[in-house]
C-alpha cells in the first residue's frame, strides 16, 4: 500500500452539479491466435474511448487506448476489459499520460478487468495517470490469469506537474487490486489518500514526500527466477526507491520517486527487464 488512510469512512456525496455533461467510456478487448497470429477477436468501443492497432510485432497484438475526451474529471465513469486468449500474444497501453481533473461532485471512477488464459501472454502497461488538486478517483482491478499464462502489469500516479509548479493538497485517490489464478484470490490490495497530499506523504512511512508511484505486477510459472534479477535492476536505478516481492508465483514491485520522469525510467528499466516486457513505442515518444 503506498499510504495509509488518515481519514475516517465517512460516505461521500452522490450528488454532481454536472451529471449530464459528464464523459462515459466502455473498451473490450479479446484476442485470439490464428494461424500462428495474434489477432482481434472481439472488439467494443463506447463513448470517449478508442483503440488503435499499430503493427508494431508481427509476434503480437498491440492495443493504443485513446481518450478522445482528453482527460477525466469527476462524474466521468469508464469501464475497459481487455483478455488474451490461449496462446495469444496482447500488449496495451495508452497513447499518452491520462490527466485525471478535479471533481465537483461524483469521483472520476474507472474499472480494468485483466483476462490472460493458459498459454497466452498479456502486457497491460499505460502511462502515467496525473492527479491534479481537488481529484477525486476511484479505480478498481480486477485480474484473472491461468496457471500457465504470463502477465504484467503496470500502474504509475504521479501528482501534479512539478515542472509546472503544481501541487496537489486536497485529493481523494483509491485504488483497488485483485489478482485471482485459475479463479483462487491470490492478491487483494487497497490504496487510500485523502485530504492534504503533501502533508499524507511526507512521513517515511506514507511516502517520504514522494509525488510519484508505481506499481508492477508479474504472474507467471517461473515469477521467482526474476525476483534477483529485478532487484539487480532497483540498484542501478537513479532517484526512485524501489522494492519487489514474490509468493505464489506473483512478482510484485513497488516504486516511490520525487519526480515522475525518475518514476518512468524506472519502470522502463524494470518492465524491459522481465520477458514479455518489451515496451510499446509510445513509452518511447
Amino acid at each position: 500500500m503506498y499510504a495509509a488512510a488518515l481519514r475516517s469512512d465517512a460516505d461521500e456525496p452522490d450528488f454532481d452539479p454536472l451529471a449530464s455533461v459528464r464523459s462515459r467510456g466502455v473498451l473490450a478487448l479479446s484476442a485470439h491466435l490464428q494461424d500462428g497470429v495474434t489477432r482481434r477477436l472481439r472488439v467494443r468501443e463506447e463513448g470517449a474511448l478508442r483503440m488503435r492497432f499499430p503493427h508494431e510485432s508481427p509476434k503480437r497484438l498491440d492495443a493504443v487506448v485513446v481518450n478522445v475526451a482528453g482527460g477525466m474529471a469527476g462524474g466521468d465513469v469508464y469501464d475497459c476489459a481487455f483478455a488474451a486468449q490461449a496462446g495469444a500474444h496482447l500488449v496495451v497501453t495508452s497513447a499518452a499520460a491520462e490527466k485525471v481533473y478535479r471533481a465537483l461532485g461524483a469521483p472520476t471512477r474507472c474499472d480494468v478487468r485483466l483476462r490472460a488464459e493458459s498459454g497466452s501472454s498479456l502486457l497491460y502497461a499505460p502511462q502515467e495517470a496525473i492527479l491534479f488538486d481537488r481529484v477525486r478517483i476511484h479505480r478498481r482491478y480486477d485480474i484473472e490469469v491461468d496457471s500457465a499464462a504470463r502477465l504484467i502489469a503496470v500502474d504509475a500516479v504521479i501528482l501534479g506537474r512539478a515542472a509546472m509548479g503544481e501541487r496537489v493538497n486536497t485529493l481523494v485517490w483509491r485504488d483497488t487490486w485483485r489478482l485471482r489464478r485459475d479463479g483462487k484470490l491470490i492478491w487483494a490490495d487497497a490504496t487510500r489518500v485523502e485530504g492534504d497530499a503533501e502533508k499524507l506523504l511526507t512521513a517515511s512511512a506514507t511516502g517520504g514526500g514522494a509525488r510519484a508511484f508505481g506499481t508492477l505486477v508479474y504472474a507467471t510459472p517461473d515469477a521467482a527466477h526474476h525476483i534477483e534479477p529485478l532487484r539487480e535492476v532497483f540498484r542501478s536505478v537513479k532517484e526512485c526507491e524501489a522494492a519487489v516481492t514474490c509468493f505464489e508465483e506473483l512478482l510484485i514491485a513497488r516504486f516511490v520517486a520525487h519526480e515522475g520522469h525518475r518514476l518512468r525510467a524506472a519502470l522502463i528499466d524494470a518492465m524491459t527487464s522481465l520477458p514479455g516486457g518489451a515496451l510499446p513505442r509510445s513509452w518511447s515518444t
